[in-house]
Formats: structure tokens, C-alpha cells, sequence
């Protein structure tokens, strides 16, 4: 009999730290999953930040003297995407000589009234938003991953300055860009951090 109960609550012991194993694994699955999601936002945000740098800097340069034909060649945008939201012209047609008037700071609103448009902008915010609530469900670690979701939590951080740039554009051309900047360091950095703080799998 005693040989029995032996038996049975070694198996439990076994169950039990299998159980445990799995729940680790799924954590450490979760945690590099919702570090991709943040990699991930942070590239379709750059995208977005490089742009308005381009469009902040040759407008500055340009002094106001651009039409549709400039710009598209400057941005790589397509003629009719400039026309239709750099311009306030109501012609169907587009007309490359057409000027764009709105000056810097008009240019950067017309880009981001072209990306909150065309859905890029609520892809970010959306995601944001997922991301936001996969690192409060990820808020107890298991022991030995307490560093790496401390060094996560600050990539969360980093990674929502750097959206937030895309989503809302500000300051200086010079400030814009060191911000952006700094933050992209900051950013693939702590992400080898990371990579080199993770946990070896079990």
C-alpha cells in the first residue's frame, strides 16, 4: 500500500512540475511574442517618422516654391496621393504644376491626414493598444524572468515615444529628429539587452 501511495504522489510530483514547465515556456513564448509586436510597431512607425523628416526639411529648403511634381518626387508618394492631400485644389484631374501653399508645417499635417486616411495611423494604435494589454497580462513573471519583463516594460516604454512621434508630430526639425533618432538607439538596444538577459529555455 505504502509502495502505492509512493508511487502516486511522485506521479503528481511529476504532473505538477510539468505543469509548471509548460506555464514557463508559455510565458517566455508570450514575452518574446509581445517584444516582436513592439519591434513591429516601432518599423511601421519609422516609416511614417522618416517621411515627415523629408517632407519637414525639403519644405524648410524649398521655402514654400513646391508643386505636386516636386513633392511626389521628393516623398516617392504617387502625384494624385499629393494632389488630393497637399493641395486644396478641386480639380479631378491632376495637375503636377499645381503649388502646394500649406508651407512646413501644412506639409506635415497633410502627410498625416494622408496616413490617418489610408488606416495607417489606427494600424499603430491599434496594435498599441494590444500591446498595452499583453504586457499588464504579462505583469507576473515567473522566477528568473522578473529581470527580463522589467527590461521589456522599458522597451514598452521606448517603443510608445517612438509611435506616439508617428501619431503625433511635433517640436523642431532638429528636435523632431534627434528625438527619433535617440529613441530608434534606445530601442535596438534594448533589445539586445533582452536577447542577452532571456532565460535559456528549459
Amino acid at each position: 500500500m505504502k509502495k502505492v501511495l509512493i508511487a502516486m504522489a511522485l506521479l503528481l510530483f511529476i504532473l505538477a512540475g510539468c505543469s509548471n514547465s509548460e506555464k514557463v515556456a508559455e510565458y517566455r513564448s508570450d514575452l518574446e511574442s509581445v517584444t516582436d509586436e513592439m519591434l513591429s510597431n516601432a518599423s511601421a512607425a519609422e516609416e511614417l517618422l522618416n517621411q515627415y523628416a523629408t517632407v519637414w526639411s525639403y519644405s524648410i529648403e524649398s521655402r514654400g516654391s513646391i508643386t505636386v511634381e516636386d513633392m511626389a518626387k521628393e516623398t516617392g508618394l504617387s502625384d494624385r496621393i499629393v494632389f488630393e492631400h497637399f493641395t486644396d485644389s478641386d480639380y479631378e484631374v491632376v495637375h503636377l504644376g499645381e503649388r502646394i501653399t500649406g508651407g512646413w508645417q501644412g506639409n506635415i499635417q497633410s502627410l498625416k491626414n494622408y496616413y490617418s486616411a489610408s488606416g495607417k495611423l489606427d494600424e499603430i494604435e491599434e496594435l498599441s493598444s494590444e500591446i498595452k494589454s499583453s504586457i499588464k497580462d504579462l505583469n507576473n513573471p515567473p522566477e528568473g524572468y522578473e529581470k527580463a519583463y522589467d527590461e521589456v516594460l522599458e522597451l514598452y516604454t521606448l517603443a510608445g515615444e517612438y509611435t506616439q512621434m508617428a501619431i503625433n508630430p511635433s517640436g523642431s526639425l532638429v528636435t523632431f529628429n534627434q528625438d527619433r533618432g535617440q529613441l530608434s538607439t534606445d530601442i535596438v538596444s534594448k533589445v539586445k539587452e533582452i536577447e542577452v538577459i532571456m532565460p535559456n529555455e528549459e
